[in-house]
């Protein structure tokens, strides 16, 4: 149980905010987190396809919790707060001691069954009470059933001709008695669950939960082996883990994926619906799951977005008159709108046009990562509406194609008062450095995928045209400094954000191998910016940073201080804007400063605390290449390359002069950059020599 947090703060904010701060654990679909009620402690129960599809207003619709279980605990031990976040295990434990007697409980979420358990061992002189599963306060049906060996049935509904789809939710609980204690199973069933037949929970007993605790440790030590991360620094390797974990526990659900809460639901409105906020929220989420080796975690990451493909397409037409995709800022699963605006349409889009475009971009980093042809057929359709609209809505001036009308901060048409006049300048601003540097990104990876699909050779003209006159990067000078403005028409600067530094990551369009200009520009834009404590866009910002080539000591000490600031005890973080995304600083930033290879060129600790040992197995970089190294006392050792497609490959040379063998074959070489071709299955070894 290397991984594992220790919570001995009452949680206080499960139950009563959108982000909980109670102890998560989770299969991917069901979520458990613990709250306290007023004698004791309770476990919120959340599933990952329970909406009501209510497209009006801001109270109604988004993800709804489905309920609770109270445990009695005497307060005298209850005081004695001591939880494990067992990561490793993907397990909550619970020990409430005065020194004399205890109450235990072991929490986890089965994957086979859909099970919740929990096993509680009270010692002699405590009273033991049965918990009692309290259904949510929902806008819906709910009916309660006793059936037979002691099973309560529940079912809640969401129905009607004002829902975008019918949501049916069954709950079976039974308590099952032990040598010393109680095991009770919570059974949840939804209508989009493949197989849906609560009954089977009589069937279950003590050996079904010693055989499904083991099946869910199996289950999370087959996880955590497809790529590790190990540092000296605890506090690093902590957070990498807790980055895994918090997206492993709420990401397997292939229709519907996490949204700003993941399924971490303890309260019946959780802000902005919990929906899919598509101006960077909902793909922060997922920015270090490929360059982890979990390309499986964003498996569902494409549902709602090639489910919104028809609406998209009609906004086009209605509202912009173009061809192709328009998307608005928050959407829900199965085609469903979170703020549904028949008089002024602009509140659902905010003045932005880059939202469809902007979805692609864990879509392109999983491409590169795995050079997966299945998977590039499967996102090339909705690629292609895409591109029609940007086809269209750029304009293009004296042979340099400019974005209009595109605001970079959304302009807000939701107010009861908005005047259009007052955010005039908003409303026509044009070129920001998102939605160029989303352009480009989005071409030059479409323009890829056509070649390697051979499909649609006819357009790659105009696509490679776009990339190659598109408007640059508008700059000004601020403090005496060349930095990027935010648009080049419009709001030329705003420190409350960091849109100023998105067109470099997530866009990857500034690196290591950008020109040296360019690069001070960024690092000059970083600092007057200066959001290390950003309460929005951190997923951005620290990754950046290790993009851009900051100093490692100072990435990771403002990390330390950010994560002192905003992380809650459960590893989960307390932001102005959603709350799943910045789970993903940690491993994404640390991949990055150990990794680098989105230019084309893998880079092995490139900015890195040569004074922190280190060593990372399987991490994926760009090219479909499984890349282990380490680093110990500041020497550079143990690189170990899988080629999956048998690319190409070029490496950044380590070392002074280097020994490379792959396929039976070995070399000496001094070259900066080492190139070779590979097979499928080759392993590249380099030593230095």
């Amino acid at each position: 149980m290397k991984h594992t947090t220790i919570i001995r703060e009452r949680p206080k904010r499960s139950g009563k905010h959108s982000t909980p701060d109670g102890a998560i654990c989770g299969n991917g679909d069901i979520g458990v987190i613990l709250g306290e009620h007023k004698n004791g402690m309770t476990c919120h129960i959340s599933k990952a396809d329970f909406w009501l599809a209510g497209e009006d207003g801001q109270s109604d619709g988004g993800i709804k919790p489905v309920g609770m279980l109270n445990f009695d605990i005497p307060h005298r031990l209850y005081e004695n707060y001591y939880v494990e976040q067992r990561m490793d295990e993907g397990e909550i434990f619970c020990r409430f001691s005065d020194g004399k007697d205890y109450a235990e409980f072991l929490i986890f979420v089965s994957h086979k069954t859909r099970c919740v358990w929990i096993k509680s061992e009270f010692s002699e002189n405590i009273p033991f009470k049965l918990p009692k599963f309290i259904p949510a306060d929902i806008k819906g049906e709910s009916l309660k059933k006793d059936g037979d060996d002691g099973v309560l049935f529940y079912k809640m509904k969401f129905s009607g001709d004002n829902l975008v789809f019918d949501t049916e939710m069954n709950v079976a609980v039974r308590n099952i008695d032990s040598d010393r204690g109680n095991i009770c199973v919570i059974l949840l069933d939804s209508s989009f669950d493949k197989k849906s037949d609560s009954s089977r929970i009589k069937e279950y007993n003590g050996e079904t939960y010693d055989r499904e605790r083991n099946d869910n440790r199996v289950r999370w030590k087959k996880f955590y082996e497809k790529s590790s991360f190990t540092s000296s620094d605890e506090f690093l390797e902590m957070n990498w883990y807790a980055s895994q974990y918090l997206l492993a526990v709420c990401a397997l659900n292939t229709d519907f994926p996490p949204g700003l809460y993941g399924n971490f639901i303890t309260v019946n409105r959780v802000n902005w619906k919990g929906d899919y906020h598509l101006n960077y929220n909902y793909q922060g989420s997922f920015y270090g799951a490929c360059s982890s080796n979990h390309t499986e975690l964003t498996d569902c990451y494409s549902a709602p977005i090639f489910d919104m493909r028809e609406r998209g397409r009609q906004f086009a037409e209605k509202f912009l008159n173009q061809h192709g995709v328009f998307y608005p800022v928050g959407i829900g699963p199965k085609g469903m709108l979170t703020e549904k605006s028949d008089d002024v349409w602009e509140k659902m889009f905010l003045g932005q046009r880059s939202n469809a475009i902007h979805s692609t971009d864990i879509m392109i980093m999983r491409w590169y990562a795995t050079y997966d042809k299945e998977y590039a057929e499967k996102i090339y359709p909705f690629f292609l509406d895409v591109a029609a609209f940007w086809e269209g809505y750029l304009v293009n001036r004296d042979g340099i194609y400019n974005v209009v009308c595109d605001a970079v901060h959304e302009i807000p048409y939701y107010k009861d008062d908005f005047d259009p006049k007052e955010y005039d300048e908003e409303i026509h601003e044009e070129n920001n450095l998102l939605s160029l540097g989303l352009l480009r990104m989005f071409f030059k990876c479409l323009i890829d995928i056509s070649r390697e699909l051979d499909r649609d050779s006819g357009r790659r003209e105009k696509w490679q045209d776009i990339v190659d006159n598109l408007h640059e990067f508008p700059t000004f000078e601020k403090n005496g400094k060349e930095v990027f403005r935010y648009t080049s028409k419009g709001t030329d600067w705003n420190d409350s954000n960091g849109l100023c530094i998105q067109h470099i990551y997530p866009c990857g369009q500034i690196g290591l191998s950008s020109d040296s200009k360019a690069l001070e520009i960024s690092r000059n834009t970083f600092f007057t910016n200066d959001r290390w404590d950003d309460g929005n866009a951190g997923c951005s910002i620290f990754p950046c940073s290790a993009r851009i080539g900051l100093g490692p000591k100072l990435i990771i000490k403002r990390m330390k201080q950010n994560f002192d600031k905003f992380q809650l005890p459960n590893m989960l973080f307390l932001h102005g804007g959603g709350c799943l995304e910045n789970s993903s600083i940690a491993c994404t930033t640390l991949n990055e400063m150990v990794l680098q290879s989105y230019e084309g060129i893998i880079r092995f600790f490139p900015v890195w605390d040569r004074d922190i040992d280190c060593s990372f197995r399987d991490l994926r970089a760009d090219g479909a290449f499984l890349v282990s190294a380490s680093i110990k006392d500041g020497k550079i050792d143990g690189i170990k390359i899988l080629s999956e497609k048998g690319r190409k490959i070029r490496i950044e040379n380590p070392f002074e002069k280097a020994e490379v063998s792959a396929d039976g074959s070995t070399f000496v070489t001094d070259e900066r950059v080492i190139e070779t071709e590979t097979g499928i299955g080759s392993v590249i070894y380099i030593k230095e020599k």
